[in-house]
């Protein structure tokens, strides 16, 4: 009899009742999963007895180890630390659209300080949203009334319901690990985390190891090319989504240079990048790591950077962005297998340079276009549209104004202040467009036959089709622009034509390094046909998007 009036006691009921809120804040994103995923193993009543049994184990603990000060404090750190997990996930997923993921570490361990204060307003601008919405106040309405009411329940109803609740949650979770192949570690945030942080710490100790060694080219006798392209440039822009290009049919004239060319580019209508994060898109672009989730990681395979510099290619990397985090970028790894590295907008995270305009790139473009190389693959690696989008062009550089994209966009979402942020968007895509631009006319003036990628490592969702600004798996779609010079045209037109026929395949940006391999008449064991656009060999697929297959092609 004392026990049950201990465990219904008012402070042990609103501990409880404070734990299973936390408890639901902790699953956040499983619920999600258990009311729209077509798998029956998700249930969203069963996942919601999971949160109650949470919350009644630690409630349990707790009183159980409260007699003794030291086992009460540890059970009040364990407490603690879920607390400040679940917060975590459930914060970043009514924020961001995702929790406790490897996705989240990658997002904090390869953010410098500089992107941290650029996104702080963004933040504040979610959270007021958040706090207009009336679901959240009906949340907390609710939960204010069972704060009430639920301690002057009687105790032995109340034990009896989180009993029940809970062996309900303990059914659940035995089902669910019995009828599923992965995911057992979704339903605990100790579990999540403790896996994320120890593939993450794997990853950065291999690229450490990669820092001291370079791995050599596999299969380099494999290796043979007729080298259709003398020189080859791909840029890499950042953030930006094709549904803003005005070349793909956007009513503002945000690519001026691109449209006007007559000749010799070509453009491809289904593109899609195989991840939100410019951390997991750049080693795809650049290697021949593939979309698929059963992919080997980045670190097993060779890079183009390899491939063409065994070809007789003088290779360059050239970025505007940051060459290594607190925690290092990926991209200055991938970048060393360079024979030529420049990083013009940062060394690391404590280099505040890297608000530097694209336009930086240019006087270390000239040297190294001017370079009497007979052969050169070139990547330039663009801020592009990274938020904060107001500070990747320069005043002088503003084009479209709130009132033009309004004149243009007429969602009932779209005030004003948002309309902002939209025309700050699409003056950076015009800014990218004027370097690229820059680089086209210098391809197009070269005598021996070039080309000229240009890719977009993610997009991102700028109030497009609701009320939100950010990363968004459905906002993946990026542009692919294939620019040949006269002298390419004139060599190759069977790869040309290839090109033109493939616009319309649908194309995961991973495929980038077999189709560069296609354009420039290369061929190496690692070269798939099957995955090149341009081969008569391809085979249309389901690409996926950060692990899970992209929407468009769920049901292909």
């Amino acid at each position: 009899m004392e026990w049950l009036k201990i465990v219904t006691s008012k402070t042990t009921v609103r501990l409880w009742m404070v734990l299973i809120v936390v408890s639901v804040a902790s699953l956040a994103d499983v619920i999600v999963s258990a009311a729209y995923h077509d798998d029956a193993a998700f249930n969203l009543a069963g996942v919601c007895c999971v949160a109650v049994l949470k919350a009644t184990a630690l409630t349990a603990l707790y009183v159980i180890l409260r007699r003794n000060a030291w086992l009460k404090a540890l059970a009040v750190v364990l407490i603690v630390a879920f607390v400040l997990l679940s917060l975590l996930n459930g914060g970043c997923w009514l924020l961001y659209d995702f929790g406790i993921t490897g996705k989240l570490f990658t997002l904090i361990m390869e953010t410098n300080p500089d992107e941290v204060k650029e996104f702080l307003p963004d933040l504040t601008d979610r959270l007021g949203l958040l706090l207009q919405s009336g679901w959240m106040w009906t949340s907390i309405v609710v939960v204010a009334a069972a704060w009430v009411v639920l301690p002057r329940v009687g105790g032995k109803w109340l034990a009896l319901a989180a009993t029940a609740l809970s062996a309900a949650g303990l059914v659940y979770i035995i089902y669910f690990c019995a009828t599923r192949d992965g995911g057992r570690t979704s339903f605990s945030v100790f579990a999540r985390s403790i896996k994320c942080a120890a593939a993450y710490a794997d990853n950065h100790r291999k690229i450490r190891e990669l820092q001291a060694k370079k791995l050599p080219l596999p299969y380099p006798e494999t290796l043979w090319s007729d080298r259709a392209a003398k020189r080859v440039v791909v840029v890499i822009g950042e953030s930006a989504s094709r549904g803003h290009l005005s070349i793909y049919g956007y009513p503002l004239p945000t690519t001026p240079s691109l449209d006007t060319v007559a000749r010799g580019l070509s453009r491809f209508d289904d593109a899609v990048a195989s991840s939100t994060l410019t951390a997991q898109n750049i080693p795809r672009l650049i290697s021949f790591m593939t979309d698929l989730p059963d992919s080997k990681e980045w670190y097993e395979f060779p890079s183009l950077l390899q491939v063409f510099h065994e070809l007789g290619y003088k290779t360059y990397w050239l970025s505007n962005q940051e060459f290594s985090g607190k925690w290092s970028n990926l991209s200055s790894i991938l970048s060393m297998d360079a024979d030529v590295v420049k990083y013009v907008g940062a060394t690391d995270s404590e280099d505040y340079s890297l608000g530097r305009y694209d336009n930086a790139l240019i006087p270390e473009w000239d040297k190294a276009w001017a370079a009497e190389d007979s052969l050169q693959l070139t990547f330039l690696h663009l801020m592009g549209s990274h938020f904060q989008y107001y500070n990747r062009f320069p005043e002088g550089q503003t084009v479209f104004s709130a009132d033009d994209v309004l004149r243009v966009r007429r969602q009932e979402w779209l005030d004003k202040e948002k309309a902002q942020v939209v025309a700050d968007y699409d003056n950076s895509i015009h800014y990218t467009d004027s370097i690229i631009g820059a680089l086209m006319a210098d391809v197009r003036a070269y005598s021996r036959p070039a080309l000229l990628v240009y890719v977009s490592d993610h997009g991102e969702n700028i109030y497009d089709d609701r009320d939100y600004r950010g990363r968004d798996a459905k906002f993946v779609e990026v542009p692919l622009l294939v620019y040949a010079n006269e002298a390419f045209l004139r060599d190759n037109p069977d790869v040309w034509k290839s090109v033109q026929d493939a616009r319309k395949a649908p194309f995961s940006t991973s495929e980038l390094p077999q189709m560069l391999l296609h354009l420039t008449g290369t061929d190496y064991k690692l070269y798939d046909p099957a995955l090149d656009p341009l081969s008569d060999a391809f085979r249309p697929r389901k690409r996926w998007v950060d692990g899970e297959v992209y929407y468009k092609d769920a049901h292909r």
